[in-house]
């Protein structure tokens, strides 16, 4: 059983991506920083933990924006699915969105087959493929962080580079089959396009660190 840690969600970057913050006796894990590494430090001064690694559920430019800026600063381990480890060093889809995202310079640890991670709290990493190749859900007791895997009322989309809508609904079903109904899910993606018929809901509530807009 894992310690007790808090949660913390922080909404970032112009798609408006979710990046959460793990924290326990003053240390911390970062989740998807897609942007704005300034707010993220910030956070980690209010919540008063020293962050020890970025966990990356994907490679795309809205989950990773902020990476390299938090690697500088805090010197961390970078975790992110071994078919996504390629869009790190080579982001792609930034400019189309109003803003550059800066390669990660250190080489990170890949993740492929399911692995549990003895960190600030255990974690275990789950491929999840569909929304991308690479994609990643981080189990952390009572809590998975599926990255776009699933969408606020929907299904993550499948029509990017790597994805495959088989992929990903075998991945949820696996999801559902193994977790009880009490896991809570988050998401980090909450789109503005009608839910996909296949929607699965996925509720979360979140302490937000006042210093975030």
């Amino acid at each position: 059983m894992a310690d007790h840690f808090d949660v913390f969600m922080l909404t970032l970057g112009p798609l408006g991506a979710n990046c959460f913050i793990l924290a326990c006796d003053g240390r911390a894990l970062v989740i998807d920083p897609g942007d704005a590494a300034d707010v993220v430090a910030a956070a980690f001064d209010e919540i008063g933990a020293l962050p020890q690694a970025i966990l990356v559920t994907h490679g795309h430019f809205d989950h990773i924006g902020a990476v390299e800026a938090l690697v500088r600063r805090f010197e961390l381990p970078v975790y992110v699915g071994a078919a996504d480890a390629q869009q790190l060093a080579d982001p792609q889809g930034g400019p189309f969105a109003g803003f550059a995202v800066e390669p990660v310079s250190v080489d990170p640890i890949l993740l492929d087959d399911e692995r549990r991670l003895e960190l600030v709290v255990p974690v275990t990493a789950i491929p999840t493929p569909g929304h991308s190749a690479g994609s990643q859900t981080f189990f952390v007791e009572g809590h998975l962080f599926s990255g776009d895997l699933l969408f606020q009322g929907s299904v993550g989309r499948t029509d990017l580079p790597g994805g495959s809508t088989d992929q990903l609904l075998n991945s949820i079903a696996a999801l559902i089959r193994r977790f009880p109904s009490s896991c809570t899910s988050s998401n980090t993606t909450t789109p503005t396009e009608p839910p996909h018929p296949a929607a699965i809901s996925s509720p979360t509530t979140r302490n937000t660190p006042s210093a975030i807009p």
